[in-house]
């Protein structure tokens, strides 16, 4: 038959370029057409096949390959972990403490709520002190928290302290908030939810 088309074929050790019209003839062997005579290759068609297969493989084999479904999930808790110990040592600075005082130890529990005009993330971790001490934190951060101008309000919780959230009201019921405020979103009753981010682009980048 007859093929009108340009083909290019490159692998690590050979390189093949037909041009233009060209035809397969009866021992299997290319016929190019590119004069008004054709004239034979230098490739059979089952070299021709080969070298295109073999460029298929190397060209597949240069591309980045998706994360396992475990390297994605230890990518999402690094993020998280980042973005929570960003609100740390921000209420570290904001209250004169030395940041060698504080050692963020786990995440219990976070949500995203609305705000005014805005989406917040409320969370609360568990902040280890220099005396070994275990601690209760309230953080509520902008969703690409990456900087200390990022957080809100990072704040330690007492025992008492059960402040309301009406975006934590039916989604993360467990999460505590302070009692005297300060946090931004929650105050609003919303009409409808916002899903919470879990990808490579989620809350904590």
């Amino acid at each position: 038959g007859v093929v009108d088309r340009s083909v290019a074929i490159s692998s690590a050790n050979a390189t093949c370029c037909v041009s233009g019209e060209f035809w397969i003839d009866g021992s299997a062997r290319l016929q190019i057409g590119d004069g008004p005579v054709p004239r034979p290759s230098s490739i059979t068609l089952k070299e021709f096949g080969d070298l295109w297969v073999a460029d298929a493989k190397r060209q597949s084999s240069l591309r980045p390959k998706s994360p396992s479904p475990d390297e994605q999930l230890k990518r999402r808790q690094e993020r998280k972990r980042k973005g929570l110990v960003i609100a740390l040592n921000t209420y570290a600075k904001r209250n004169n403490i030395q940041l060698s005082e504080l050692e963020f130890v786990e995440e219990k529990e976070k949500n995203q709520v609305d705000g005014c005009a805005a989406l917040y993330v409320h969370s609360n971790f568990l902040m280890k002190g220099s005396d070994g001490k275990h601690t209760m934190f309230f953080a509520e951060m902008r969703p690409d928290c990456t900087q200390e101008e990022d957080v809100v309000l990072c704040t330690p919780l007492e025992e008492n302290n059960y402040g309301h959230c009406f975006g934590c009201d039916d989604r993360a019921k467990e999460l505590r908030h302070p009692s005297g405020g300060g946090y931004l979103g929650g105050h609003n009753e919303m009409i409808f939810h916002l899903e919470e981010l879990d990808s490579d682009d989620d809350c904590f980048m």
